[in-house]
């Protein structure tokens, strides 16, 4: 059976959606056999992330009422790699516990892991999905109102499940001398008591270009490299986090 691992945000516009693309791409590199799962139900945006709009013909909603097989739902976006869309219109108000559990007993059975993208500020389908994850992973921004809305969507994920929770911190900038560390990723790791998966730098004109992770060779090194050892710790391996603020004097031991 597959790992079901849930990425979840306190708030929206952290980048979640990428990231979960990202970290599947990369896992998948890994050698390991990989289902992407949007549900971010009447909000479609991972096929945006992974490249294949124009390829999505059925989705999750499709899948769970059995209006066509798996075969059919799962896209192939490239070796091990697979993904399936989320409807991009609003739900009949039947679909429930029910539904859900029958999408993930027809997927987790073929894959390694089973990504789910959930939407963000914790609603109510993120909730379903954690109550069948293994682990779930929280993305957050170096800001105030990220470290805020983590805390409480940590707060009421540990009420709901005690599955492992993972922070994963999204565009941090390298701070510079004689600036304040407040947002530093293991400081905010510390303080929400959440293990650090990693920490993605900040470059801004990748995103702004809006490029889906299918070009990850556009993306720098340095993002690519996060992304790669996030995807490992998630795997189990034992990776060092390296120190995020360099050192003052880094002759000196």
């Amino acid at each position: 059976m597959g790992k079901i691992v849930v990425i979840t945000a306190g708030k929206g516009g952290c980048g979640k959606t990428l990231l979960t693309a990202a970290l599947g791409s990369t896992l998948a590199d890994l050698g390991k056999k990989v289902c992407l799962l949007d549900a971010c139900l009447g909000m479609r945006s991972l096929d945006l992330a992974l490249d294949m709009q124009d390829r999505v013909v059925f989705d999750l909603y499709d899948l769970s009422e059995e209006i066509c097989g798996v075969e059919q739902a799962l896209l192939s976006v490239r070796d091990r790699l697979s993904m399936v869309a989320a409807p991009q219109q609003d739900l009949p108000g039947g679909f429930g516990e029910k539904q859900f559990a029958r999408v993930i007993e027809r997927l987790k059975s073929r894959f390694d892991y089973l990504l789910v993208d959930t939407p963000g500020a914790l609603s109510a389908i993120t909730l379903l999905a954690v109550r069948h994850a293994d682990e779930a992973v929280l993305v957050t921004l170096p800001c105030t109102a990220g470290e805020r809305n983590t805390e409480r969507a940590a707060s009421i994920l540990r009420e709901q499940t005690d599955i492992p929770l993972h922070l994963l911190m999204n565009c941090c900038p390298k701070p510079r001398s004689g600036e304040s560390e407040i947002f530093d990723p293991e400081a905010i790791s510390a303080y929400l008591d959440l293990p650090l998966l990693g920490a993605v730098p900040l470059h801004e004109a990748a995103f702004a270009a809006c490029l889906p992770w299918t070009q990850a060779g556009a993306w720098p090194e340095k993002v690519q490299s996060a992304v790669r050892e996030a995807a490992l710790r998630l795997d189990g391996k034992s990776i060092p986090l390296k120190a995020w603020k360099e050192r003052r004097f880094p002759w000196r031991f």
